[in-house]
């Protein structure tokens, strides 16, 4: 299968409203205005756009065709660029901060590509991993049971084919030399076949999130449906300060 004319497809039909935009917010928690991004999974460009709305200079690449189309649309440079194939044309050191935004598990070579993009980050940079989580609890017990069910919208739908731990995801980001990792975890409890109709139906929706947000704070490893991983590279030299209009200035530090 050629994955570029699979997500081709896919970014043709996703639209703004099918968007979880709590969870993209993880992203921008941790930037500042005048960092220069790469997003380097950036679909049809609804966090590239946010970035770039929040004062960021934002590059953006995607193995689709469509995705970079729709991105550029938005106003943000885009490339198409498949990670399992293709170098990205970037320097070492490029970039303030490199994001994978739930890419990586869409590719054949995760480890490598981990090690790949955390080259392209400065050092004292920052590297984000939003992914999504195959030891949320439910899985866990459906194993236990010999089950491994294809759900829509969870970490074993049909657009994964690689899968991730928390345990795992420290481990590849220590391999590819990042220093300071911290885990965030986002519930996605709108994910109906991962949460038991129990926990989330139209009687209890309104109050299971707060209550089940506590647990997944406390253990985003067991509780989260997506983990958001947060590193840095080791060193330190200063940002390319961005101005908001389309230059560069010097670097400082």
């Amino acid at each position: 299968m050629d994955l570029r004319d699979y997500y081709d497809n896919h970014w043709t039909h996703v639209r703004e409203r099918q968007v979880d935009y709590t969870r993209l917010q993880y992203v921008l928690d941790e930037l500042e205005p005048g960092e220069h991004v790469l997003d380097s999974g950036c679909g049809p460009g609804f966090l590239a756009a946010m970035l770039r709305d929040h004062g960021m200079k934002v590059t953006a690449m995607d193995v689709s065709r469509v995705g970079p189309e729709r991105t550029r649309a938005r106003g943000v440079d885009a490339i198409q660029l498949d990670l399992d194939t293709d170098t990205p044309p970037f320097e070492e050191g490029a970039f303030d901060a490199v994001i994978a935004n739930s890419n990586l598990e869409h590719l054949f070579y995760m480890r490598r590509h981990v090690g790949l993009l955390a080259q392209l980050v400065r050092p004292g940079g920052k590297f984000i991993w939003l992914v999504p989580n195959i030891g949320h609890w439910r899985y866990r017990l459906w194993l236990l049971r010999g089950h491994f069910p294809y759900i829509p919208d969870s970490p074993t739908d049909e657009y994964h084919i690689r899968y991730m731990t928390a345990h795992e995801g420290r481990k590849l980001l220590k391999e590819a030399g990042m220093t300071d990792i911290r885990l965030r975890g986002h519930a996605g409890t709108w994910v109906r076949g991962l949460y038991p109709r129990l926990f989330v139906n139209r009687f209890t929706k309104r109050y299971f999130d707060p209550p089940y947000e506590l647990l997944v704070k406390a253990r985003p490893g067991l509780f989260a449906r997506y983990l958001c991983f947060y590193a840095r590279k080791p060193g330190q030299q200063g940002p390319v300060r961005y101005n908001g209009y389309g230059d560069e200035g010097e670097q400082s530090g």
